[in-house]
Order: structure tokens, then C-alpha cells, then sequence
């Protein structure tokens, strides 16, 4: 494990496309906090505080995407190369070959939020007069979730990745997943935001026009709001939407949740990865 390992990262201080994903990432997050900065000083004369975490959690809308495209195109090679048969040639097994793969992806995606987060430490804490929003223990939850996360959509795409040979499937596959699961959650997170009752010009019982309140047919109700609910908290992009978005600074039970389902999604993933890439031909 520790050659697969050593082998994959020396792989990845060659890497161009590795040090642009880098690259990119450290321009988002100073853009992100200099549109801060910015605001701050185009609305001084109204006073208020600009925080840091109003930028600081934007790479969770972001990583998904990016590890979408990464992984396929970084290790959608290896197939066609040969470079994985070779692994398995001079003994390694495939259990160890797929999770030094596993743990090279998740690495690098931590690596990516890094550094998004110091570019926007660098930026925001000399330039922002507000601190951190979130109370110290939620806003660390949240950080620790937002990796957990971000581990999270690296072994769903190398899931995808090792067991379709052909490097352009696999990046087409991954993007266009990666797109239904951002429209079924902007979907889900729609329908909850449902307003239980509406209201709209009338005329009540004595024959006056006014203001009356109507309910709301689309409003989600019992077992089945419950059930958009749990999908709200386990999809990773709706979980991405959560920690980017200020409501989740005081939610610490449901972020506690959504690590739980982000670990979930890893272990699972990286068990049905295993169990498929054992099986598969690699001749």
C-alpha cells in the first residue's frame, strides 16, 4: 500500500492538471473574499460587519465539481496506460491497488479545500472587519463535515472511475451525475421552502377585499416531508447548499447528521468500488 501510495503522489507533484486544480482553487477563494471586501467598502456608510465565513464556505458548491472532473481525467489513464495491470502484476492486490486509489483522491480533495481556505484566510482576515459568524464549536463542526464531505465525492467518483475503462465515459459519467444530483437538489430544497399557506387579494364574508391567506397544496406534510427531508441531509450537494449557507450555523444536530450520511456515503461507496473492481477484467 505505501508503493501505490508513494506512486500515486509522485504522480501528482507531475501533475499539471493537479497544480491548475490548485491554482484555481486559490483564485476562487481570494475572488470569493475580495467580492466581500469589496461590498464592505462600497457599503461602508451603512455600517455592519463582513465575515469571513460568508466567503469561507463557498468551496463545498464548489469541490464536487471539480473532483468530478479531476478524478476521471487524472486517473482515467491508468486503464489505458496499462498502469493498473502492471500494479497487479508485480503482486499488489486489488483491494490494496483500489484504496490507495481511494485515499490518493480524498487527499487531494482535502488539499483543494485547503487551498481554498487559506486563500481566503490570507484575504479576509486583514481585510474584513468582521470575524468568524458562526459560533468557534459549529463553525469547526462544520469545517469537519465540509471535508467529510468532500472525502465523500471523491469515492463516489473513483467508484466510477476504476471500474469504466474508458477515461472519457468515466469523466461523462461523473459530470453528467454530478448535474442530476445538483438539480435533484435544487428540487428537493424547493419543495421544502414550500410556505405552508400563501396569500393573495380576496374577498371575505362581508363582500370587502382583502388580504386572505389560502393553504398551500405543494406544502409537505407527515411521512412525506420527512422523507425530503432525510434526502435534504443526505445528498451531498444539499449538503454542500447547508454548510455554504449561513441557516447551518446553529444546526448542530442536523450537521452532526449529514457527517454521518457523508462517512456513510464513503464506506459504501468504497465497498461497492472494491466488490466491482474485483471482479472486473482487466486484460
Amino acid at each position: 500500500m505505501r508503493n501505490l501510495l508513494s506512486a500515486n503522489f509522485f504522480r501528482l507533484r507531475k501533475s499539471a492538471l493537479f497544480w491548475g486544480v490548485m491554482v484555481l482553487m486559490l483564485l476562487l477563494g481570494a475572488g470569493f473574499t475580495l467580492q466581500r471586501v469589496w461590498e464592505q467598502v462600497a457599503y461602508a456608510e451603512f455600517g455592519g460587519l463582513y465575515y469571513i465565513d460568508e466567503a469561507f464556505f463557498n468551496y463545498t458548491m464548489i469541490i464536487g465539481i471539480v473532483m468530478a472532473v479531476f478524478i476521471p481525467l487524472f486517473f482515467g489513464t491508468e486503464h489505458s496506460d496499462g498502469t493498473i495491470r502492471n500494479k497487479l502484476t508485480v503482486g499488489h492486490s486489488r483491494v490494496s491497488v483500489y484504496l490507495a486509489h481511494v485515499l490518493t483522491a480524498a487527499t487531494v480533495a482535502l488539499l483543494f479545500c485547503l487551498t481554498y481556505i487559506l486563500a481566503v484566510l490570507s484575504v479576509g482576515v486583514p481585510l474584513l472587519n468582521g470575524g468568524i459568524e458562526r459560533p468557534l464549536p459549529t463553525f469547526l463542526l462544520n469545517l469537519l463535515g465540509s471535508l467529510v464531505l468532500a472525502a465523500a465525492y471523491s469515492a463516489l467518483f473513483t467508484l466510477v472511475t476504476l471500474n469504466v475503462r474508458q477515461k472519457a465515459i468515466s469523466a461523462v459519467a461523473c459530470i453528467l451525475g454530478t448535474l442530476a444530483i445538483i438539480f435533484a437538489s435544487f428540487y428537493v430544497r424547493a419543495r421544502l421552502s414550500e410556505p405552508e399557506t400563501w396569500f393573495n387579494y380576496g374577498t371575505d364574508e362581508t363582500g370587502e377585499v382583502a388580504m386572505l391567506e389560502y393553504p398551500n397544496d405543494r406544502y409537505l406534510r407527515g411521512t412525506e416531508r420527512a422523507v425530503y427531508e432525510f434526502i435534504y441531509d443526505f445528498l451531498p450537494m444539499t449538503q454542500s447548499m447547508q454548510y455554504y449557507s449561513s441557516y447551518s450555523k446553529e444546526h448542530t444536530p442536523q450537521t452532526q447528521r449529514m457527517i454521518a450520511y457523508a462517512a456513510l456515503i464513503s464506506t459504501l461507496s468504497t465497498g461497492a468500488g472494491i466488490a466491482l473492481f474485483r471482479r472486473k477484467d482487466l486484460k
